[in-house]
């Protein structure tokens, strides 16, 4: 596996539904925060990029509940890179150690033109296995 971060969280009043557990939609906006701070960390002193990644997939498998105002961490890591896409796998785990949610994204670089890109190298490299 590549580069990896773990952010702790809590569920706040407003993602859950009136059942008090979270409302699906919000596993994905937990993955993402945790997704932009390993992308801080591993980036720091990177310009600008001059391209994008979009998502092309996402998937996510809710094993246990979460619910309001539940602390828990979640887990991403750089699970695959291909020529031009990136993997990313996320586990979300309560703080008694139960896993709640485990999920993928696939992002693809993607050029100003819209179409799909080899990812940059130096990007590669810092994704890569043993990068973080």
């Amino acid at each position: 596996m590549g580069a990896g971060h773990t952010e702790r969280m809590r569920v706040q009043w407003v993602d859950t539904d009136a059942s008090g557990r979270i409302h699906y939609t919000a596993a994905l906006r937990y993955f993402e925060v945790a997704e932009h701070a390993l992308m801080r960390q591993v980036f720091f002193d990177t310009p600008e990029r001059a391209f994008s990644l979009p998502r092309v997939h996402v998937e996510a498998d809710y094993e246990a509940m979460l619910g309001y105002p539940d602390e828990f961490e979640c887990t991403v890591r750089v699970v695959a890179l291909g020529r031009s896409s990136v993997t990313y796998g996320y586990e979300i785990v309560r703080m008694d150690g139960v896993r709640a949610i485990r999920g993928k994204i696939v992002a693809v670089a993607v050029g100003a033109d819209g179409r799909p890109m080899p990812l940059p190298e130096r990007y590669r490299e810092r994704l890569a296995p043993g990068a973080v």
